[in-house]
């Protein structure tokens, strides 16, 4: 007997995270779980969004007169960010057969890079630059939660793809 390995019971305890990240998912988790992810990204970028929007329109009225351009243009620019991110529902709820066009990252980046080159140009107070570059970052905060959501999305269908079917098994 002596010769014979001693059993060791397993332990759940501190290696309890690892195992949940280790863990293999099915189909139908894996969809759950990049569609919860989506979800939370979505909801992040709306409030960011809504949050600045909200800030554009208080700003607005105490604004003077060379900013009124400027507020126009980014709040336009936050109207487009929240109807990118709620395209399908204005499509559902518009009963519209194609979906809606937005404009590129890059030219809603040129929009809102007017405002402080027009700061800068200006002469104005290091503030109100640092105000009208929220704009660009909100930007930036949408294309980055944009990416990361098609690029779960890709990796899901990359995924898919690569499922062995066998026929008749």
């Amino acid at each position: 007997m002596d010769t014979l390995r001693r059993r060791i019971p397993f332990k759940i305890g501190e290696d309890e995270e690892e195992s949940f990240e280790n863990e293999v998912l099915d189909e139908q988790q894996q969809d759950e779980e990049n569609d919860m992810v989506n979800h939370k990204y979505t909801i992040a970028v709306t409030l960011v969004v809504g949050l600045s929007c909200i800030l554009h329109l208080i700003s607005f009225k105490y604004s003077p007169l060379l900013a009124i351009f400027p507020a126009i243009l980014a709040l336009y620019v936050h109207l487009h960010l929240v109807f990118m991110f709620f395209s399908t529902d204005i499509q559902a709820r518009f009963r519209l057969a194609e979906p809606v066009k937005f404009h590129s990252f890059q030219l809603l980046f040129l929009l809102s890079a007017v405002a402080p080159v027009l700061c800068l140009f200006l002469y104005k107070p290091w503030q109100t630059l640092l105000w009208w570059c929220l704009t660009p970052l909100v930007i930036f905060i949408a294309q980055t939660v944009t990416d990361a959501i098609q690029q779960n999305n890709q990796g899901i269908s990359d995924l898919e793809t690569l499922k062995y079917t066998a026929p008749g098994a």
